[in-house]
């Protein structure tokens, strides 16, 4: 019998949290990629704006499939108030976030799932591997996206190689002990802020690299502003090189920092699903 991870009559152990506006049914394959690759009961919070949105019918059309999927209003506004309005609903101990036209066909979230039930706090997917350097957007935000990880990984230190995807897995402990400052734009300045106040804090971190095989946009592209909001970027980016004294400290001890590699060669760490 097919694990049906959005039916599962156990608690869910992992809480995706995916804003999103006027999808319609392309959303259907990203939920049912969802239920039948991840290994774990799964709860699906979907953020929406406003009572109009095509999405919301198809949700309700798959709910008696899926029945861990919740259909929650956006209480503020825009991508940030998605995922904090999200945030708010989650009463699993592993929250993330997941963008509404990526597909998982491999099972990249479960991989991350066990590093972070092994004691990590944040775990990172990471598009930028030796196999393929995936990155979406116009020109300036590549180039913006893959200088701020280049700074903040190999000038300051903080393990992760992607630090703005928005494909992130976080305990429920450290998202409700750290407040979101981030008041603009789309994930990735959010994705920057956790990533370096979870480095500022010492957290163990984890990171699963991307592959061609298990990444596939479904469709469409980014349409984020960059130049609108590059202030709420340049902000963490400022903050990483002011505590590059202390995220160099935090992680002189590789044992803070996990990768599917670590953790199939230290026979300490069983691997979780």
């Amino acid at each position: 019998m097919i694990f049906n991870s959005l039916s599962s009559h156990k608690k869910p152990e992992l809480c995706l949290i995916m804003p999103v506006f006027n999808e319609g049914v392309k959303i259907i394959p990203t939920v049912t990629t969802l239920a039948f690759t991840v290994q774990v009961p799964l709860r699906l919070i979907v953020v929406y704006d406003h009572d109009q949105d095509p999405t919301v019918a198809i949700l309700k059309e798959l709910k008696p499939l899926f029945p861990n999927i919740r259909v929650v209003m956006n209480a503020e506004q825009g991508v940030i108030g998605a995922i904090k309005t999200g945030f708010k609903a989650n009463d699993c101990e592993v929250v993330g976030i997941w963008i509404a036209y990526h597909i998982d066909p491999f099972g990249l979230i479960n991989q991350m799932f066990s590093l972070v039930k092994n004691g990590c706090q944040l775990v990172s997917g990471n598009r930028f591997n030796k196999i393929k350097r995936i990155s979406r957007g116009n020109p300036v935000k590549k180039i913006l996206s893959r200088g701020g990880n280049f700074v903040l990984n190999r000038l300051i230190g903080i393990p992760l190689g992607d630090i703005t995807t928005s494909i992130k897995l976080y305990q429920k402990k450290f998202i409700d002990e750290t407040p979101i400052e981030t008041t603009r734009s789309g994930g990735w300045a959010l994705s920057t802020e956790l990533a370096v106040k979870a480095a500022v804090k010492g957290c163990r971190l984890g990171e699963v690299e991307f592959r061609p095989e298990n990444t596939n946009i479904l469709h469409g592209l980014t349409n984020f502003k960059v130049f609108r909001h590059l202030d709420q970027y340049l902000k963490w980016l400022w903050m990483g090189i002011r505590e590059s004294r202390r995220i160099s400290e935090n992680y002189k001890n590789g044992k803070n920092f996990l990768t599917e590699i670590t953790m199939k060669n230290d026979n300490d760490i069983p691997m979780v699903g």
